[in-house]
């Protein structure tokens, strides 16, 4: 008889096909608890500046334009970022050179303690931002120290990653400031020559000054024009005073014909000057304020970069939530535990469900003998 055909009888015989699931089942059991696993976790939370309250702070500084520097940097960081950079393999390698996993009487290299550490960590991001690293091994004091090595490689990565965000946007800034600097130069000396050309004051004032110059000439003109009017009517026209009145409204009614017309006196233009240069002015203007604004948002994120590389050089970029500890309930092993459930499973359909529905099995059930 063949190995094939012996096969085939061990299986459709009952007595042999329990056997095994009976021994399958114990061996099973007995490899999920045997050797004991244990697993070893700490969570962590990576920082920001904002966590340290740089952001609130600058805002509160820089009013309204704290949301135009947000976007020189500054924003919170996803936490996909900081898993991602947590799996990456420099980590790795800064835990394999820390525990020396890479000697001969480790794993022999520094690629088999690559592969190894694959199996036995397990790195994923919690609800509330958090990272929390898991070692599975057969060895308590294994776990921790492969636990706590990876916190520490994870936040000499992430303060590695975050100093060296901190110098390019110094760089930037700095870089920014200093234009914007020789752009509020610039643009106040082309307002300034502007305004000695014109002996130009404050817009406002110079506006105003005008007008109510204007306005006061009109008034009086309108109170001599009263003042003609009823002296004509009790006087004649030889009369002194009223010939008085008359030149007196012939000079205000000049005054106010000449304010009319566009002139630069020693006071600087008049209202119709004024109006001839006021779009220019106010270009000019518009363009100090906008590069004075700049320089305002540059000075306050050049001050923010520097309370960030200040910060950085105390701080960690990862705060540890929970310190790596062993988990305190017994813990199985899995593969022997599913091979378990699939015997189980396989020995319910096999032996109950089949006989109770009539299903026929090959190789199991015997064939049918009805003509």
């Amino acid at each position: 008889m063949s190995l094939a055909d012996r096969s085939k009888a061990w299986i459709g015989d009952a007595r042999i096909r329990r056997r095994s699931y009976a021994l399958g089942a114990a061996v099973c059991a007995l490899l999920s608890v045997v050797p004991q696993p244990y697993v070893a976790r700490a969570k962590i939370v990576p920082q920001d500046s904002s966590s340290i309250g740089l952001n609130s702070m600058m805002n509160a500084l820089g009013g309204q334009l704290g949301s135009f520097a947000s976007l020189l940097g500054g924003a919170k960081q996803p936490i996909d970022l900081y898993l991602a950079v947590s799996r990456t393999p420099e980590v790795s390698d800064m835990v394999i050179r820390s525990l020396k996993l890479d000697a001969p009487n480790a794993y022999g290299s520094a690629r088999a303690a690559q592969k190894a550490l694959k199996q036995k960590i397990d790195i994923h991001s919690l609800t509330g931002g958090m990272i929390e690293v898991e070692a599975r091994t057969h060895d308590p004091e294994e776990s921790e120290a492969l636990t706590r090595a990876y916190v520490a490689a994870i936040t000499t990565q992430l303060n590695a990653l975050g100093n060296d965000r901190v110098l390019r946007k110094r760089g930037i800034v700095e870089k920014r400031f200093k234009e914007a600097a020789e752009r509020v130069g610039t643009a106040e000396g082309a307002l300034n020559a502007f305004r000695r050309s014109n002996n130009l004051a404050a817009p406002e004032a110079q506006l105003g000054s005008e007008l109510s110059l204007r306005a006061g000439l009109q008034a009086q003109l309108q109170a001599k024009l009263v003042e003609l009017q009823t002296a004509r009517q009790f006087q004649g026209e030889e009369n002194p005073a009223l010939q008085a009145l008359v030149s007196e409204v012939a000079s205000l009614r000049a005054q106010i014909a000449r304010s009319a017309d566009p002139s630069t006196g020693a006071a600087g233009p008049n209202v119709a000057g004024l109006s001839e240069v006021s779009g220019r002015y106010l270009d000019l203007y518009r363009d100090y304020r906008f590069a004075q604004a700049l320089y305002e948002v540059y000075a306050r994120s050049s001050e923010e970069v520097t309370v960030e590389s200040l910060a950085a050089e105390t701080a960690s970029d990862a705060q540890v939530v929970e310190a790596p500890r062993l988990d305190i309930d017994r813990k199985f092993n899995i593969p022997a535990v599913a091979l378990l459930a699939l015997i189980i499973l396989l020995a319910f359909f096999t032996e109950v469900y089949a006989p109770a529905t009539a299903m026929r099995i090959p190789l199991i059930s015997p064939p049918d003998s009805r003509p």
